[in-house]
């Protein structure tokens, strides 16, 4: 790992670690327009059953795949290893702070972890060599993730932001 890419990663994490943090003593204080807990309905908890296990292949197992593939060379061990240990540091987060603070923190955390797998991806895309095979598994991590911040946005943060107007009149 570059020294650039460590210091990168780092910040980020560093980053997103202390904004969490400020969510969830925000959101337990009632100082923030969000909930504590995530307000799905049965459907809804229905799909992100199935989006939880798509998530586990498309981001976790198909780039452990991609890593082996690319085993000669090391710019690959070095871009996927640093995207799975952001993979681990956000999954660490997520179960740490939604038990020590408040369950809707993983929304956040989730939200800033995958626009930051984002522009790591597209970072990736150009320091690494594609064969057919590979350029198509990148491109699935690609569109999953695409498609994840699209959940997120459309059907997580709705269900923890509330009115602003009721966190101010408590």
């Amino acid at each position: 790992m570059t020294v650039i890419n460590g210091l990168i990663l780092t910040l980020f994490i560093v980053i997103a670690t202390s904004l969490a943090i400020g969510y969830g003593f925000g959101v337990k204080a009632q100082r923030l327009p969000f909930t504590a807990e995530i307000g799905f309905n049965q459907k809804q908890w229905q799909f992100l059953r199935w989006w939880v296990k798509l998530a586990l292949v498309a981001g976790v197992v198909l780039p452990i795949f991609l890593l082996v593939l690319a085993w000669r060379q090391p710019s690959a061990w070095v871009f996927w290893g640093s995207y799975l240990l952001v993979v681990a540091v956000q999954l660490i987060c997520e179960r740490v702070f939604s038990r020590w603070l408040v369950p809707s923190i993983v929304v956040p955390i989730g939200f800033f972890y995958t626009a930051f797998r984002l522009w790591q991806l597209l970072d990736g895309f150009t320091q690494l060599t594609f064969s057919y095979l590979t350029l198509i598994g990148f491109g699935v991590v690609v569109l999953f993730w695409a498609a994840n911040l699209v959940m997120l946005t459309v059907m997580a943060i709705p269900t923890v932001f509330v009115d602003s107007k009721s966190i101010s009149q408590s």
